[in-house]
């Protein structure tokens, strides 16, 4: 994951020099592969963990860096006006497919001049390799850089009958993606079509023939989430993979689909130009709540082996963006939307762990460690193995 110091500079205070904050990333999970400066930016290269999508946008970050800084994360505020007709009177959506798109959500944006993007859009996206389109295109991904979330923009003339259709591909049927390159699909594939014809593979890459381009004027933006075992299999299946699949594979922040929608709207309103349709289509707007997960001191101290203060573990959860109460042995926690690692006590003492610091943990530390004792079905399992490799088997 690259990351622009200039556009991390957007979100949070950057108080550390950077040998020292890219030091205090690695202890906490993040590693450092290596910065170069590109036109006078510093972009730095952080190895990402597959249980950690939601570092995988400036904003992610930034949360990182606010928590092990001490320092208060800035997200932008969101305003646009809508106007004209409402969305429902020029799109329709239907969810064919919802065991590999669980929700997908659109936007329709009238009136838009699709040019050029302004001069400070095109340096945040090509300091982190990002290649420059035009101003709408750019602002997507310019959204998905920033927070993590994949959008795609259909030209909404090209969207047959005002249809958008999630499904399943047909036999021997073909979609010309953007790279104009032709891909097979077939019944395993989640695409996204409109009354007739396939227009986007879901999740990994929007089709050439509804691609925006300089004569469009109406968009529709997509908002959606892809199930990543859906998605890993299309994109290695088709050898196709892409920014969007990269984060889908990775799962996505469920709440933050609508939060994209609508910087994406903002943006593109202010580049642009244009007016945003009332209302939004929304499959699935219900979002499961998730569950509390108890944290106790005593059981921070025993696995970690030192005593932290119940105020400095609800500081260090709350900085990471969990909500927390107090209950007779500790604190009741609920995961943000976005950590979807998070469901055990233990995950939370890892978390702690991380922003509290490593290097705080002393070599020395009373951790009761018991050896394990082996079941007689493993003893007898080494025999058999020591037997049949022995006899060249």
């Amino acid at each position: 994951m690259l990351v622009s110091w200039k556009w991390l500079s957007r979100y949070v205070d950057l108080t550390l020099p950077h040998d020292e904050l890219v030091d205090r990333l690695s202890l906490s999970g993040l590693n450092h592969e290596g910065s170069e400066t590109v036109d006078g930016d510093v972009v730095i290269d952080l190895e990402v963990t597959s249980n950690r999508g939601d570092c995988l946008g400036h904003i992610g970050v930034a949360r990182e860096i606010a928590a092990l800084t001490e320092q208060k994360l800035k997200i932008p505020a969101i305003e646009y006006q809508e106007s004209g007709a409402a969305i429902d009177e020029s799109l329709a959506v239907e969810n064919k497919m919802p065991e590999a798109c669980p929700r997908y959500t659109a936007r329709v944006i009238r009136g838009v001049k699709v040019g050029d993007s302004p001069e400070w859009l095109q340096e945040s996206l090509k300091s982190v390799g990002i290649g420059v389109v035009n101003n709408v295109v750019d602002v997507t991904n310019y959204v998905m850089m920033e927070c993590g979330q994949p959008l795609h923009a259909f030209d909404l003339a090209k969207v047959g009958d005002g249809k958008i259709v999630v499904r399943s591909g047909k036999d021997k049927e073909q979609l010309e993606a953007i790279d104009h390159r032709n891909y097979d699909l077939n019944d395993s594939t989640c695409v996204i079509a409109d009354s007739s014809d396939a227009l986007a593979v879901g999740g990994v890459m929007g089709g050439a023939s509804s691609e925006v381009t300089e004569a469009t004027t109406d968009i529709v933006l997509e908002a959606a989430e892809f199930v990543p075992l859906s998605v890993r299999r299309t994109a290695r299946r088709l050898k196709l993979h892409s920014p969007s699949s990269f984060r889908f594979e990775r799962r996505v922040d469920p709440v933050g689909i609508d939060w994209a929608s609508r910087r994406a709207c903002q943006l593109i309103t202010e580049i642009a130009g244009g007016s945003v349709a009332p209302g939004v289509i929304d499959t699935a707007p219900e979002i499961p709540a998730r569950e509390t997960v108890l944290l106790r001191p005593k059981r921070v101290a025993a696995l970690l082996g030192l005593e932290i203060e119940t105020a400095e573990l609800d500081k260090i959860l709350r900085s990471l963006g969990c909500e927390v109460s107090a209950f007779a042995d500790g604190l009741q926690c609920v995961p943000p939307s976005w950590r979807h690692d998070l469901t055990r006590e233990v995950d939370l003492i890892e978390e702690v762990a991380r922003i509290h610091g490593y290097d705080k943990i002393s070599e020395n530390s009373p951790i009761p460690v018991a050896p394990s004792s082996k079941r007689r079905f493993d003893t007898a399992m080494e025999r058999i193995r020591g037997v049949l490799t022995a006899a060249g088997i």
